[in-house]
């Protein structure tokens, strides 16, 4: 038996995914990471009752801090079925607004978004699986060719988006600008990553789940923002491509990280079912190259603590 590790699994897309995951995988243990161990046990018993799986546990991780992140690995080295053979780096926060910091005093959405599964993720491989698959959520609203409504990002270096230098932009704007640009910087982690592991098995991906109303990611949106998003966007996907419901968007992540159909999929980028190209800019070897050299600077990862190659 070998691990499947879900983050941003109690509730919305993750959650979804892992059900999907217990109906696909029914002889790999699930791992729910979550930092709510109330919630997470919730969303367990949910998923045992409605599929019978068997062999789920929740294990805390605090995305907004490094400590919890080592914590996370250092405890689940110690389990029995501590082989991974997928990792789905879900979790993610939209904030729009005042600035807030992660416990290292990163800037939140760039920490949580990037830096946290940047850092699981690298710690991680020693214990992945020679096939594993490692899927990060992305957005389509990184590329400003879709159209999205949202503020286009501006790539930076790791030191520059994790302490930004105060901006005269809107607040919604400027946190709008800073998820966008995180989730750029996970399909540049994708596509570098990848690079690094090609002459292995292991395969990385991002997935854009497509607007997906009601998911929590507008939490800090004013309550009109949040009652338009709650009430009116859901309805949207009767007249607007890639407008989704958490259950749809949820399987196909699941499907993508875990089953047998995407097994040669590897560096790609997917909005749903869908392979399509990513943005331009997240085709810049150079940008890659910046964000992967000033992500292992600003965390200080030693050669010693992960399998892939850090130059």
């Amino acid at each position: 038996m070998k691990s499947i590790i879900i983050t941003g699994a109690t509730g919305g897309i993750g959650f979804e995914c892992a059900m999907q995951i217990a109906k696909i995988a029914p002889n790999e243990q699930i791992v729910i990471a979550c930092r709510n161990q109330k919630s997470g046990n919730e969303a367990i018993q949910n998923i045992k009752q409605k599929t019978r799986h068997k062999n789920i546990i929740s294990m805390p991780l605090d995305l907004e801090s490094l400590q919890s992140v080592r914590e996370f690995i250092k405890q689940f080295s110690t389990q029995p079925h501590n082989k991974i053979i997928a990792l789905i780096n879900n979790a993610g926060i939209q904030n729009v607004a005042e600035k807030k910091l992660t416990k290292e005093g990163f800037e939140s959405t760039f920490g949580i978004n990037h830096v946290a599964p940047f850092y699981l993720t690298l710690l991680l491989l020693p214990l992945m699986d020679s096939n594993a698959s490692i899927t990060f959520t992305a957005s389509g609203t990184h590329d400003p060719k879709q159209k999205t409504g949202m503020p286009a990002p501006i790539f930076k270096s790791a030191k520059e988006l994790a302490y930004p230098t105060p901006t005269a932009e809107k607040l919604l704007t400027a946190g709008q600008r800073r998820y966008t640009t995180s989730k750029l910087n996970n399909i540049l982690t994708v596509y570098e990553l990848q690079r690094k592991l090609s002459n292995t098995d292991i395969r990385v991906n991002a997935f854009d789940p497509g607007l997906v109303p009601g998911t929590g990611l507008a939490r800090t949106y004013s309550p009109f923002l949040r009652f338009v998003s709650n009430n009116v966007f859901p309805l949207l996907r009767f007249f607007i491509p890639n407008v989704n419901t958490a259950k749809n968007s949820g399987k196909r992540l699941a499907n993508l990280a875990y089953s047998d159909s995407y097994k040669n999929a590897k560096g790609k980028y997917f909005e749903g079912i869908k392979e399509i190209k990513s943005s331009t800019d997240s085709y810049n070897v150079e940008y890659q190259d910046t964000l992967w050299t000033s992500t292992i600077d600003l965390l200080d990862i030693k050669q010693n603590e992960t399998s892939v190659s850090l130059v």
